[in-house]
């Protein structure tokens, strides 16, 4: 715990000159700051779909290990994305407040700038929401493959008989690995052992979101209706 809270304290510190220049940029809606805000804002809002903390916290484990500690952009992951540029090994240092940010306002662009704005927005985004409706709401949005825009789409194809483990960390997977209209013997054997090293992880840390204030068990809620015997 505390070194938790000796790390939170880094990536507030770190933070601040970026929120500040996130904060300028909003009230003068530089960069149609303000207005890409407000397109993440409503997809919140829109939402009506809550899930399980198992599936959560494979989310953590899987795109942001460090989530529950930094301010909407992980700068210690961005630091080691830069050093893996320089020597020729490329990984990514999105957080789950830029993959959500990046989804809802549809930039893909590879630019520095496009890069900055995420995380501009980012930042925006994590002082007026709290994580489990970013999480939430990005498990609601994101691609997982082909016809799979969203868990419960997702689910809907896949036709789960069980919600367990291995499914949850299945899921989480395809967000690194998207399913392909046509499985191959190349992504499958990708994909089984991303979901094989996010279960492992999750049984190592399975304590860690339990511990923190609004991420409690919950059960998924498909339109108007609360699945009882779907643990999704």
């Amino acid at each position: 715990m505390a070194k938790r809270t000796v790390l939170r304290l880094v990536y507030l510190l770190l933070s601040l000159p970026m929120i500040a220049v996130a904060i300028l940029c909003y009230l003068s809606n530089f960069g149609n700051v303000r207005t890409y805000y407000k397109q993440c804002i409503n997809a919140v809002h829109k939402n009506n779909k809550t899930y399980s903390q198992e599936l959560i916290q494979c989310l953590y484990i899987g795109e942001d290990k460090r989530g529950l500690s930094h301010l909407g952009v992980d700068y210690i992951g961005v630091f080691r994305a830069v050093l893996s540029i320089v020597r020729g090994q490329p990984q990514g240092a999105s957080t789950i407040e830029q993959q959500f940010v990046r989804t809802v306002i549809g930039r893909y662009e590879r630019t520095l700038t496009r890069k900055w704005l995420e995380q501009l927005l980012s930042h925006l985004v994590c002082l007026r929401l709290t994580k489990r409706q970013v999480a939430e709401s990005y498990l609601s949005i994101g691609f997982f493959g082909v016809n799979m825009q969203g868990v419960p789409a997702l689910c809907d194809r896949l036709a789960p008989t069980s919600y367990n483990l291995s499914f949850y960390a299945s899921v989480i997977a395809r967000l690194k690995y998207p399913q392909p209209k046509r499985k191959s013997q190349v992504w499958a054997t990708k994909h089984l052992n991303r979901t094989i090293w996010i279960m492992r992880q999750y049984k190592s840390t399975d304590e860690v979101l339990k511990t923190e204030p609004g991420f409690g068990s919950r059960r998924i809620r498909l339109s108007d209706e609360t699945i009882q015997d779907r643990h999704l």
